[in-house]
């Protein structure tokens, strides 16, 4: 559940009011359903992260299951930078704002995209002790994220009009070989969060933007949280992984102002809010079917259904009515292949399903998201014993997304009803090194 407070400047029922439209600071379209950031390994976006928590590629595995250092050949700095290029076509499907019982106006304007090509960099470093037995590490991230600006007269602006949410994880880790079969390991998550969202509110009707009200919400924290993984190798060709991210909240702090279309303050206050990160659970199994060619698939389950409302408190303790925002615990699964074609070139690819934790009747133009399918390809050359150059490319098709929303709030008779349908695709480009020693 999500609270906020703060001690509003002027006129309550306006500020509950913008809280109440304007409080989903977290929904959003990042690169994997919801808002959770795959693109942490440029090998493992080669093969849509098919068996990622056995696979022990390179040093990115500090993130996805850190038990697997113990399969590195040497101490090795990972570095990748991802680029995320999203886009998105919205259609007005009958949105209006109006009074009921005494009649509702169209609300109109044109949705461009979106979405700016948006880079993810990723960097990690892996040491061993004791004859390769005992490893330590450490990732710097960001897994969970999101970046959209609609124009500020589109149709959905009294819903979004510009969503951020970066996040910076730094996850120091160990890991430790039982025996020839069995590896486990763990991390500490250090994690911040830093938030920005702005919406419109009518201030009169028929709605208009030259008269609409600006809503500009932002906030920060630092929050903590825990991985923990295993893997199992019963044969030479066979290996099984298994990885657990434990759930993190943010109870961000900032500020909340709303001015009017000349630029006047109406609402000035500080507030905070609590973000609610999901639980990660995965499991994966890599197979050397040959001495080139590797196969692999995962299981990964996201704990998204503790995203369930909004429920808003304003400075003076009187409740808004909660925005629903029902999020659903998923599951994605992947397979995929690696082939070491020489010494020097091995290839890779993948297919990934990955369900949206979003619903029909809550989803919202922050996260106009539907189910993803993954079709990836990369490839790694080895200059030498120390350089390796890693490159990858994905494309996700994702379903078409409805989204029908009405926003009301304490304090005003306007309804605004969002109705529209998002057609959305994603396309990754990303490239590494790795330097052994």
């Amino acid at each position: 559940m999500t609270i906020f407070r703060g001690r509003l400047a002027t006129t309550t029922a306006l500020g509950g009011l913008v809280i109440g439209l304007g409080a989903g600071l977290t929904v959003g379209q990042a690169q994997a359903a919801g808002f959770y950031i795959q693109e942490q390994s440029v090998t493992g976006l080669g093969r849509a992260f098919a068996g990622e928590a056995a696979a022990g590629t390179d040093a990115s595995t500090i993130f996805f299951n850190p038990a697997a250092m113990t399969e590195l050949e040497s101490a090795e700095i990972n570095a990748g930078v991802h680029l995320l290029i999203p886009r998105a076509d919205f259609e007005n499907d009958g949105s209006t704002a109006g009074i009921p019982g005494l009649g509702f106006f169209p609300v109109t304007g044109d949705s461009d995209n979106p979405y700016s090509p948006t880079p993810v960099p990723n960097l990690y470093v892996a040491y061993p002790f004791m004859d390769d037995r005992l490893w330590v590490g450490v990732g710097v991230t960001a897994p969970f994220g999101l970046a959209n600006e609609y124009e500020e007269d589109w149709f959905g602006r009294y819903d979004s009009v510009e969503t951020e949410l970066t996040t910076i994880n730094i996850g120091p880790a160990i890991a430790y070989k039982v025996n020839d079969k069995f590896s486990i390991g763990g991390g500490i998550d250090i994690q911040y969060a830093d938030a920005t969202l702005t919406n419109k509110i009518p201030a009169g009707l028929p709605a208009s933007p030259a008269t609409d009200l600006n809503a500009d919400l932002q906030g920060d924290d630092w929050s903590y949280g825990f991985n923990l993984g295993a893997t199992f190798e019963p044969t030479e060709e066979l290996r099984f992984g298994v990885h657990y991210r434990s759930a993190m909240s943010h109870d961000l702090e900032g500020e909340l102002l709303v001015t009017t279309a000349a630029g006047a303050a109406v609402v000035d206050t500080s507030g905070a809010a609590e973000l609610n990160l999901p639980d990660i659970a995965s499991f994966g199994v890599a197979y050397d079917a040959t001495p080139a060619l590797t196969l692999l698939g995962g299981v990964t389950w996201f704990g998204w259904s503790n995203f369930e409302e909004i429920a808003v408190v304003r400075g003076d303790g009187v409740p808004v009515v909660p925005i629903e925002q029902g999020y659903q615990n998923t599951f994605a699964f992947s397979v995929g292949a690696s082939y070491e074609l020489n010494d020097q070139w091995t290839f890779r690819g993948g297919f990934q399903y990955d369900e949206t934790p979003t619903t029909d009747e809550h989803r919202t133009t922050r996260t106009p998201d539907g189910d993803r399918y993954w079709l990836s390809a990369g490839a790694s050359y080895e200059i030498n014993e120390s350089f390796v150059i890693d490159a990858a490319f994905t494309h996700i098709f994702i379903d078409d997304a409805e989204v029908d929303v009405s926003r009301t709030s304490t304090g005003s008779p306007i309804v605004a009803n969002v109705a529209g349908t998002s057609e959305n695709s994603v396309d990754i480009v990303s490239i590494g090194v790795r330097y052994r020693f």
